[in-house]
């Protein structure tokens, strides 16, 4: 067996491994080759910092994983973690953790961040086992967007200047990885940005990717909450993506409001839950 980091990998190559290790998961699924393209864009994954386990030369487990300095912290996040069914039992994922944290320490890297889904037992003890620990719960729902009353005072627009600091403010939760302003900005052209103003006054926005079908971030601004505002913002991205399935993942479940508004307002099911786990590097 064989240990190095994902530079040299093909997508392909990665691809086939990847649908191999998730064909058995808690939540089965399969990525096409695009998809994968669009994951590893989307979530900043660095092969350099990511780590392969290869046997006679195939690749048969993975840690896909990227970086950001967050608040002088920098922190790796786990973007994905999978061993092909043959090469389970032999205690892969310390090994590639064994082997790529030297590699993390020599970049100065202070945290390791990643996700797991709560009802998968087995990763969580061995997650702890590696010296993480759970440190929030994130919801994730999906569903199509149920029409609802809307405020008719408020006009919706695209919003084409992000002033973070501001869209910040309106937050009662800070967004896991897959949503946070490190990887949206820059904003992605692809994706519906819309915001909600009360004259010229930005009063709420929400960030919606039609290729994945997914809201990553969405807020209101305090004072003007229970206006319908927030409403008015998922109605206009149900007329955008004509009524389709939309997801909306791992809002942190401090955030009570957040949660019953989703599902009672917006009608979306809480299908799924995640433990964000961390550990220091």
């Amino acid at each position: 067996m064989e240990f190095k980091t994902l530079a040299n990998t093909t997508v392909d190559e990665l691809l086939s491994a990847f649908n191999h290790s998730f064909s058995d998961y808690i939540v089965p699924f399969h990525l096409t080759k695009e998809v994968l393209i669009s994951k590893i864009a989307a979530e900043k994954l660095d092969m350099s910092l990511s780590a392969g386990a290869f046997e006679e030369g195939k690749l048969v487990g993975f840690i896909l994983q990227s970086e950001k300095v967050e608040n002088g912290e920098k922190v790796i996040y786990n973007g994905g973690t999978g061993v092909v069914p043959e090469s389970r039992g032999k205690g892969l994922v310390r090994k590639m953790y064994d082997f790529i944290i030297p590699v993390l320490k020599e970049r100065n890297a202070n945290t390791l961040l990643l996700e797991v889904i709560e009802g998968n037992h087995n990763a969580i003890r061995a997650y702890e086992n590696l010296g993480f620990t759970i440190v929030r719960r994130l919801l994730c729902f999906n569903g199509n967007i149920q029409q609802g009353k809307e405020n008719a005072e408020v006009a919706i627009r695209e919003l084409k200047n992000f002033q973070w600091e501001l869209l910040c403010s309106f937050w009662d939760i800070e967004p896991s990885w897959q949503g946070s302003v490190f990887v949206l900005e820059p904003m992605p052209e692809n994706y519906v940005t819309l915001g909600a103003y009360d004259g010229e006054k930005l009063v709420g926005y929400i960030v919606y990717s039609p290729a994945a079908k997914k809201i990553y971030q969405f807020a209101v601004d305090k004072r003007y909450r229970n206006r319908g505002i927030g409403t008015k913002l998922f109605n206009a991205i149900k007329a955008r993506n004509g009524g389709q399935t939309i997801a909306l993942n791992n809002v942190d479940d401090s955030s009570e409001n957040t949660g019953k508004f989703l599902s009672e307002k917006i009608g979306l099911n809480n299908w799924l839950s995640q433990f964000e786990m961390k550990r220091p590097v």
